[in-house]
């Protein structure tokens, strides 16, 4: 199936531009190294309008530049400029909000206009190895084979206490169509996408973790997790009448899970690694008396390993085992595919009691003409997957994707993500904030 996407995506600064101060500001340091920091936020802040002043008189110089040389001169003096701002904006802890918005395209959510923002800040400016912390919002409408749909997605990652505590959290809420094939590899397999899977339902998904980092460098904390999924009983296709787990589970739409997670993370930032390692292991418990509808756990265990090799130059691996047991519901099973997991295979066409996946991506940022990192890079991955269920082994049958993307830093080491996957059953574009791990 071939799919076409297309995306405009502008960005709004969070600091506007001023003609009313004086011309081009020639001593503003341009090298990072050479950059300040700043008692109070306020200085900061008056920093930032200086460099926006100077970039507004550098375009407008342009205009008027005598000879092509010159006009160089003055678009590269501009680029440094900008680049030189947003460093500064990161090393004083500053706030930026930035919009992205567009058409855009998935095998999940079919033809979308999309539009959303990255909010990213320091909780204390003045830990110097504070992580940045940032909130992205998406609202999202739709049109697939099933009619229009919404959805509204929302990621949060917070840093405090030099990176000693932090949240991590996850808010997705969708009216919309999806394709449901059944449990199991056969079920996937046997099926392709059409009215005979296509099934109506109202979601929401909510998980939170707060980590804390103990004396053995080990973070350790809290996880809920919530799911509703409930679908339109009326026009139910053939692969969800047909699936045993779904009539089993077709009326009992919540399932609410409370577990903790241990992990290791010598990542040096979490939303766009370029070296470390994260480890992480996590059970969830869902039980009636937190108030689900269905009594499972769940397991994951999760490897992530970060080689950086060059400046601008990453190998990132991924690994990933899932595992559950119980009464589990098929909305909330272990699954391949998406944004994230396996990129170009529908989300959720793969499902059973237990997945395992293995990527590896190579990511590469591009040089400006000074040798310095730019705003600009692409990404390079292939992967490979295997679900099983209670009768079956994992990696009888294995499931593959490769791919290309684009990165385009927004904000400092925060990425706009635009991504083009292929598999057997299919091929997919995304469009997101940050890396897909």
């Amino acid at each position: 199936m071939c799919l076409f996407f297309a995306s405009i995506f502008f960005t709004i600064n969070s600091q506007p531009l001023s003609a009313t101060e004086p011309a081009i500001k020639l001593n503003l340091p341009t090298q990072q190294e050479a950059l300040p920091f700043f008692e109070t936020v306020e200085q900061a802040e008056a920093r930032s309008e200086d460099y926006n002043i100077a970039i507004d008189e550098a375009d407008e110089a342009q205009a008027h530049c005598v000879s092509e040389s010159e006009c160089d001169k003055l678009s590269l003096y501009e680029t440094d400029l900008g680049y030189a701002k947003t460093a500064h904006i990161n090393k004083n802890g500053l706030d930026m909000f930035d919009i992205l918005g567009g058409p855009a395209y998935s095998p999940e959510g079919g033809i979308m206009a999309a539009i959303g923002g990255l909010y990213s800040f320091k909780t204390d400016r003045n830990q110097a190895e504070l992580q940045r912390s940032s909130v992205s919002l998406f609202g999202v409408g739709s049109k697939t084979d099933g009619g229009l749909g919404y959805g509204i997605r929302s990621k949060q990652n917070l840093f405090f206490d030099d990176n000693a505590i932090r949240y991590t959290g996850h808010f997705l809420l969708a009216n919309q169509s999806e394709n449901f094939w059944g449990i199991g590899q056969d079920a996937g397999q046997q099926r392709e996408p059409s009215d005979d899977t296509l099934l109506d339902k109202l979601s929401l998904t909510y998980s939170a973790n707060l980590d804390f980092k103990n004396a053995y460098g080990f973070y350790v904390g809290p996880a809920i997790r919530i799911k509703y999924f409930e679908p339109d009983q009326n026009t139910l296709p053939p692969s969800a009448i047909e699936d045993e787990n779904f009539q089993a589970f077709k009326d009992k739409p919540l399932s609410v899970g409370l577990g903790f997670s241990v992990n290791y993370d010598s990542r040096d930032v979490t939303v766009n690694a370029w070296q470390g390692q994260y480890l992480n292991f996590e059970y969830i418990n869902y039980n009636p008396a937190f108030g689900s509808d269905n009594q499972y756990e769940k397991v994951l265990l999760d490897h992530r390993y970060y080689l950086n090799f060059n400046p601008g130059r990453v190998l990132a691996f991924y690994n990933a085992f899932q595992w559950s047991t119980g009464d589990v519901p098929y909305y909330d099973m272990p699954t391949l595919g998406g944004q994230s997991s396996l990129r170009g295979i529908y989300q959720g066409r793969y499902r059973d009691y237990s997945t395992i996946e293995h990527t590896l991506e190579y990511r590469h940022t591009f040089l400006r003409v000074n040798g310095d990192l730019s705003a600009h890079g692409m990404t390079l991955w292939a992967g490979i997957g295997s679900i099983a269920g209670t009768d079956t082994d994992l990696y009888q049958e294995l499931l593959y994707s490769y791919g290309i993307g684009y990165r385009y830093e927004l904000q400092p080491r925060m990425n706009v993500r635009l991504d083009f996957g292929l598999s057997k059953d299919g091929n997919g574009f995304y469009l997101t904030f940050t890396e897909a791990f």
